[in-house]
């Protein structure tokens, strides 16, 4: 007897999959709003503490992201090995611009909590 259900993803992949995509549209838009603002925060003495290059490539991954994610939910299995891939470049991204810190160990919280259930769900991806 077959099993004609579809597999479906687990509650914690998608929840993980929607606090990503909310942390990354408000750092995209925040992202954003600073390259096109940062001369008028110069002009009224803020100083901003990443140049146009970080942003830019903070900006970049933010989005690769955003699209690993999107491939995850579509049951793909590149989508798994690029969401990793980007937050290990993301990792040493933020440990090359501002070094190493302990708090930095708080941001693999998520991946290793999508880790788990990609675990559990590896069959349904291809892996």
């Amino acid at each position: 007897m077959e099993n004609t259900q579809s597999q479906k993803l687990g509650a914690g992949i998608i929840i993980i999959s929607i606090i990503y995509f909310i942390l990354s549209i408000a750092s995209i838009i925040g992202t954003i709003v600073l390259l096109t603002q940062k001369d008028t925060l110069t002009k009224q003495g803020i100083a901003l503490p990443l140049t146009n290059t970080q942003m830019t490539i903070n900006l970049i991954l933010q989005l690769l992201l955003s699209i690993a994610i999107i491939l995850i939910l579509f049951k793909k299995s590149t989508g798994v090995y690029s969401y990793f891939t980007i937050v290990i470049l993301d990792l040493i991204n933020t440990i090359m611009d501002n070094g190493f810190q302990w708090t930095i160990v708080l941001s693999l919280i998520l991946p290793i909590l999508m880790a788990i259930f990609i675990n559990k769900k590896k069959k349904l991806l291809n892996l």
